[in-house]
């Protein structure tokens, strides 16, 4: 029975008109779905071996160091970071005024042989931005209150961003 339909269709013209239409649609949706707003699913990103390896040196430091402290005993600690290590290069620049237009372009400073690599000029670490302590001691005032000082001095944190407990 459909193949009858395609010659009368043909004949009178509405089988263009339908393939058009279905093409017209079929942009239309494209277009639409461009503006609907995407669900992204933001992944937890994995601290790369550089930060976690930052991050064991500073547990391990401030380990060694309070535990050296009067009445502290065992200790154990945990800091944690924001953002990520990130690379400063050296850039030379140039600055050309022309009436009223200031045009100024960078390059970067490189330097080896054949494989010229950018100069890297300074490299700032994550910021810490808490420390949980437990330790023996933890649970005297005095013990408790040189450990948030201590801390806080070390790491340059306020004491809202450090918890000191007794260790279990």
């Amino acid at each position: 029975m459909p193949e009858k339909w395609f010659p009368e269709l043909k004949r009178k013209g509405l089988l263009t008109y339908g393939i058009v239409i279905a093409g017209l649609l079929g942009l239309a949706l494209i277009l639409l779905s461009s503006f609907r707003p995407e669900r992204q699913e933001t992944p937890e990103p994995a601290p790369d071996a550089a930060q976690a390896a930052y991050q064991e040196t500073l547990e391990a430091q401030l380990t060694e160091m309070l535990g050296a402290m009067a009445g502290v005993g065992r200790v154990k600690v945990l800091v944690t970071l924001g953002g990520s290590e990130e690379y400063c290069y050296a850039q030379a620049g140039e600055r050309t005024v022309s009436g009223d237009q200031v045009r100024s372009s960078n390059t970067y400073v490189t330097v080896g042989g054949a494989s010229r690599e950018p100069l890297l000029e300074s490299v700032s670490h994550p910021v810490i931005t808490g420390v949980v302590v437990a330790c023996e001691g933890g649970g005297g005032n005095s013990v408790r209150e040189a450990v948030y000082h201590a801390v806080g001095v070390a790491c340059g944190l306020p004491s809202s961003q450090i918890f000191v407990t007794e260790l279990g």
